[in-house]
């Protein structure tokens, strides 16, 4: 049995409360973030390289390495997302998108779902930042990126996880 109260709506994400009966017949009080879910994507415009951001991120107070990724607006398709990301913080425009896989980031207390999208046929192009957005890009070797996540110079779990499914797909394994 399950209860449920939403105590905080936000523009990125609510909270709420389930209390939940245990098989034991205790309740419990879980906290639950609720996410619309996101995008990250694989971006190379050769198979040796991968499109990197660099980005303040507030919640740890500290710049990082990632790949592209965003949040899905309400209706959006993931592949869209991903373009649309794409486009937004790189300048790069693609002619497809290709949903590799899904995972969830912290299912322990949060409902988002992160989609793995890799962007084919690239062009580059201007960038479209969001006002507050204060995006470095680089195109960085795979090999270079790799062996920052190796060096725990990248320690976003999303990038992480795009850059091990390039880099075994660079390597042919």
């Amino acid at each position: 049995m399950r209860s449920s109260r939403r105590v905080y709506e936000g523009r990125i994400i609510n909270l709420r409360i389930d209390d939940v009966t245990l098989d034991d017949g205790r309740t419990h009080a879980y906290e639950i973030v609720e996410h619309p879910g996101a995008v990250c994507v694989i971006a190379q415009p050769t198979p040796s390289e991968i499109v990197m951001i660099r980005q303040y991120r507030p919640a740890i107070d500290r710049p990082l390495w990632e790949v592209p990724a965003g949040k899905l607006d309400s209706g959006e398709r993931p592949v869209e997302c991903a373009a649309r990301e794409l486009r937004e913080e790189t300048g790069y425009r693609c002619e497809r998108v290709r949903e590799l896989w899904t995972f969830y980031t912290s299912p322990g207390f949060c409902d988002e779902r992160l989609h793995l999208c890799l962007a084919e046929g690239l062009t580059a192009g201007p960038a479209e930042p969001e006002p507050y957005e204060r995006i470095q890009v680089e195109v960085m070797p795979l090999a270079q990126a790799w062996e920052m996540v190796t060096r725990d110079e990248i320690p976003d779990a999303k990038t992480q996880i795009a850059l091990a499914w390039a880099y075994r797909k660079r390597i042919g394994t």
